[in-house]
C-alpha cells in the first residue's frame, strides 16, 4: 500500500474511533447525570446541594462530549467522502478513457487555489452563521438550515463554473487540449470525461458543505432550545431530540436536490466552455440561474399573444430549477418518519419520490445539454 493511502486510512480510522469513543462516553455521562439528578431529589437538605452540583457537572461534561462527538463524526464523514471518490468511484471509472479524463479533471479542478479559497470561505460562512441570532420566535435553527443550504449552493455554483472554465476553455486556449486529442480519444469522450470530473468535484464540495450545515444545525438546536429542554420531561426531551434529528435528516434529500441542480447547470456550463471564455460562462450561468428560477412565474405574466406564447416556449428551454427547491417543505415543515406521525405533513417516502422525479428530470436535461456540448466541441478549432 502506498504511503499516502496508508496515511489517509490511519487518519480516517483515528477520527472514526475518536467519534465512536466520544459518543460512548457521552451516553454514559448523560445516564450518570440523570442518576445524580434522581438521587438529588431523595437526598437530605445537607446533601442535596452537593448532589445537584455533581449532576450539573456530569451534565456539562456530557454536553461537551456531545459537542466534540458531533464535530469528530462530521470530520470523519468529510474525510471519508474524498476517499470514496478516490478509492471507489475513480477506481471504477479508471478502466475507461472517460474515467481517466475524469480523474485528471477532478484533481486539476479540486487543487486549484481558487477552488480551495472559495471552499474555505463556504465552510467559514456556514460555521459563522451557526452562531448568528436570527431573532425569530423559536425558528432560529430552521432559518440557519435555510441560509446554510443557500451558502452551500451558491459557493458550489461559483466553484463549478470556475472549474469548468479552467478544465475546458483554458485547456483549449493554451493548447493543452491538442496534446490530449493527439491520443486515440474521441471528442465526445473528452466532453463526458470533463463533465464527470466536474460532477465529482461538485459531490465533494457540496457534500462537505452540507455536512457542515448539518453539524451546525444539530449543535445549534441545543442552544436555541435550551430552556425547552431544561423544563421538559423525559418524553418531551425525546420529542425535542427527535425534532432535531428530523431536521438533520431533511438535509439529505436537500443535498440530493441541490446536487442535481448543480449537475444540470454544470452540463450547460460545459457546453458554453467549449466555445466561450470563463467570463462569459460565469455571466451566462448566473443570468441563467436567475432566469430559470423565475420561469415558475411565466404563466402569470399575461403578456398577450404572441408574447405570452414566446415566453412560455422560452421557459421550456431553460432548466426548471424550481423542481430542485424543496426547502419550504424540508426546512420549515415537519414530515412523517416511521412511527413519528405528523398530521398534514408529507412522509419521508413521499419526499424521496419527489426527489427521484426531480433526478429523472435532471438526467434528461443533462443528456440534452451534453449532446449540445458534444456538437459544439466537435467542430471547435483547437489550433
Amino acid at each position: 500500500m502506498k504511503r499516502p493511502h496508508l496515511t489517509y486510512l490511519l487518519i480516517l480510522t483515528f477520527v472514526v474511533l475518536f467519534a465512536a469513543g466520544t459518543y460512548a462516553l457521552e451516553s454514559h455521562a448523560f445516564t450518570r447525570a440523570e442518576q445524580l439528578t434522581g438521587l438529588s431529589t431523595l437526598a437530605g437538605k445537607g446533601n442535596k446541594g452537593g448532589a445537584l452540583h455533581a449532576a450539573n457537572v456530569a451534565a456539562n461534561y456530557a454536553e461537551t462530549l456531545r459537542y466534540w462527538g458531533a464535530i469528530s463524526l462530521t470530520i470523519a464523514a468529510a474525510v471519508a467522502l474524498p476517499g470514496i471518490v478516490e478509492y471507489v468511484l475513480l477506481q471504477l471509472m479508471g478502466f475507461s478513457r472517460v474515467g481517466a479524463i475524469a480523474r485528471v479533471t477532478y484533481y486539476e479542478a479540486i487543487f486549484q487555489p481558487f477552488t480551495i479559497i472559495v471552499f474555505i470561505l463556504c465552510i467559514a460562512a456556514i460555521a459563522i452563521t451557526s452562531f448568528v441570532p436570527f431573532n425569530t420566535f423559536g425558528e432560529d435553527t430552521k432559518m440557519f438550515r435555510d441560509v446554510a443550504l443557500s451558502f452551500a449552493l451558491m459557493f458550489s455554483l461559483i466553484i463549478m463554473v470556475f472549474a469548468t472554465g479552467k478544465v475546458v476553455d483554458e485547456e483549449i486556449e493554451d493548447r493543452t487540449m491538442l496534446t490530449l486529442m493527439s491520443k486515440p480519444i474521441a471528442r465526445w469522450q473528452v466532453v463526458l470525461g470533463k463533465y464527470a470530473g466536474i460532477v465529482l468535484l461538485i459531490l465533494v464540495v457540496l457534500g462537505i458543505a452540507t455536512m457542515t450545515a448539518a453539524l451546525g444545525s444539530y449543535l445549534r438546536f441545543f442552544s436555541d432550545k435550551r430552556i425547552d429542554i431544561a423544563v421538559a420531561g423525559s418524553q418531551g426531551k425525546a420529542l425535542l431530540f427527535w425534532d432535531n434529528l428530523r431536521g438533520v435528516i431533511a438535509l439529505l434529500p436537500a443535498f440530493v436536490l441541490q446536487f442535481g441542480e448543480l449537475c444540470t447547470l454544470a452540463a450547460i456550463s460545459i457546453a458554453i466552455a467549449t466555445r466561450y471564455s470563463l467570463a462569459l460562462n460565469m455571466t451566462v450561468i448566473v443570468l441563467l440561474y436567475i432566469g430559470a428560477n423565475l420561469t415558475r412565474f411565466v404563466p402569470l405574466l399575461h403578456l398577450g399573444q404572441p408574447w405570452q406564447g414566446l415566453a412560455v416556449s422560452a421557459s421550456y428551454l431553460l432548466p426548471y430549477l424550481s423542481n430542485f427547491d424543496l426547502n419550504q417543505c424540508l426546512v420549515y415543515r415537519p414530515f412523517t418518519v416511521g412511527q413519528h406521525y405528523v398530521k398534514g405533513g408529507p412522509t419521508l417516502s413521499q419526499i424521496w419520490q419527489y426527489v427521484g422525479l426531480a433526478c429523472v428530470y435532471s438526467v434528461l436535461y443533462i443528456g440534452g445539454a451534453l449532446g449540445v456540448a458534444m456538437a459544439m466541441f466537435r467542430n471547435r478549432e483547437l489550433t
